[in-house]
């Protein structure tokens, strides 16, 4: 779930990620590929009554000492962290337990596991939510049609009946209020149609499943289309519903809105590969880009440039005029290069003053030479810095693919090393890796 891909990894600014996830209302934990805890929302330490020495850095039998009343669900965490690793992919479990207020709780947490680039584990991120209500709700419809019908045109998710041939039987008024189509409407619609259509094979899958089961609680989640036009992401739960006599089965299908939920994972996943000083790339997002570049670069027998550049003497501006001043430098350096690249390229990140320039899809190296030279001298005209104009420069260093290395992390290095040759010659200029050679 960004805020897959290893969000923690990615976040300097560790208060940020707190106050975020505590604004998400579910309950959030993000642990590393050795199963220790890494960081928690406010909700699961209420929840837990945890305390940040309780669980940073342990794992959860380590911090079931500290909390022995909650062994037998910490050792449950524990099974199905590892079920979610043998996976490889999110995994969806429920589970029940007496809540520290005394109230028996069901909760659906997704456990989503994130492997480095060398396929060995990383981090497991979990969300949690309490679907106790949802959940009596679904016991209660299941028990009889006629409590089934009170319930669900009262509930603000919509219920939906169909028979196992996918005929519709019934829909909830709060169809109309989740998607604008009142249920005559709907009921007129083609099968299936306001489904998007990258959706429609996982969600007759799920529906197919949920029959052949004869299953309870088949979960999967798709978009449907919105009377005005857009699409709202919703979780469907399908139950298997077998009636006795003449009576026809029918699938349940309990669908809930979470788009709320959609737009806080795209928030993190953001996160995870944008640097939050300055609003471009990190490494991460970097090194993905640059073997997407380097297959475009191949197809269409171009070259594509690797520009490593940092802020010469950036030491001296934190000195004098404080780390302020420093990271308000990163940001004007970042509007200036911005303004000499095209829609194709991309900058980013890669820690302090450190940034890398990709440029594809050029046709000669004396492009790529021009480009850097335009941008070298361009960071070398004044910066106001506080009220104060301040001269730095950068150096550029260069390698060309494929014409230096045909791997990014080469590459990278490469111009990382092209780059300390234009310091060692004097500051404030250009050269490329294989320039003497």
């Amino acid at each position: 779930m960004d805020f897959h891909q290893s969000l923690l990894s990615s976040l300097n600014d560790q208060s940020q990620l707190r106050t975020l996830i505590d604004l998400i209302p579910e309950f959030i934990v993000l642990k590393d590929g050795d199963g220790r805890w890494l960081i928690c929302n406010k909700l699961v330490m209420d929840m837990y009554e945890l305390k940040l020495e309780d669980y940073l850095y342990h794992n959860d039998l380590e911090i079931a000492a500290y909390r022995p009343q909650h062994t037998a669900l910490f050792e449950y965490n524990y099974k199905t962290d590892e079920l979610a690793w043998e996976k490889g992919s999110a995994l969806l479990v429920e589970k029940s337990f007496v809540a520290p207020d005394g109230i028996h709780r069901t909760w659906e947490v997704m456990k989503t596991p994130i492997f480095d680039e060398y396929g060995k584990r990383h981090r497991l991120v979990i969300v949690s939510r309490d679907v106790t209500e949802r959940k009596k709700a679904e016991e209660a419809l299941h028990a009889s049609q006629e409590q089934y019908r009170l319930i669900a045109e009262n509930m603000s998710d919509v219920i939906t009946m169909m028979t196992p041939e996918r005929k519709l039987q019934y829909v909830s008024p709060s169809l109309e209020m989740m998607l604008g189509y009142s249920p005559e409407t709907f009921y007129k619609q083609e099968r299936f149609s306001l489904l998007h259509p990258d959706d429609l094979e996982r969600f007759v899958a799920a529906f197919e499943r949920t029959v052949t089961d004869r299953a309870i609680g088949t979960k999967e989640e798709c978009r449907y289309h919105h009377a005005e036009g857009h699409y709202l992401w919703f979780e469907m739960n399908m139950t298997y519903v077998a009636r006795s006599g003449s009576h026809t089965d029918y699938v349940l299908i309990v669908s809930r809105n979470i788009m709320e939920r959609k737009n806080h994972e795209q928030q993190l996943r953001s996160l995870a590969y944008m640097d939050p000083l300055t609003g471009v790339p990190n490494r991460r997002y970097l090194m993905n880009q640059m073997n997407q570049d380097m297959q475009t670069t191949i197809d269409n027998n171009t070259l594509l440039g690797v520009l490593y550049l940092d802020i010469d003497r950036f030491k001296e501006v934190n000195d004098t005029l404080g780390h302020e001043a420093g990271d308000e430098l990163l940001v004007q350096m970042v509007k200036r290069i911005s303004g000499e690249l095209g829609p194709m390229d991309t900058i980013a990140r890669i820690g302090g003053d450190e940034f890398v320039v990709i440029l594809p899809l050029i046709t000669t190296r004396g492009c790529i030479a021009e480009i850097a030279e335009r941008i070298c001298a361009h960071l070398q005209q004044p910066w106001d810095l506080q009220s104060q104009s301040v001269v730095t420069g950068s150096s550029i260093g260069v390698a060309v693919y494929p014409h230096d290395a045909t791997e990014a992390e080469t590459l990278l290095r490469y111009a990382d090393r092209a780059l300390y040759t234009a310091k060692r010659c004097g500051r404030s200029q250009v050269r490329f890796y294989n320039e003497d050679k």
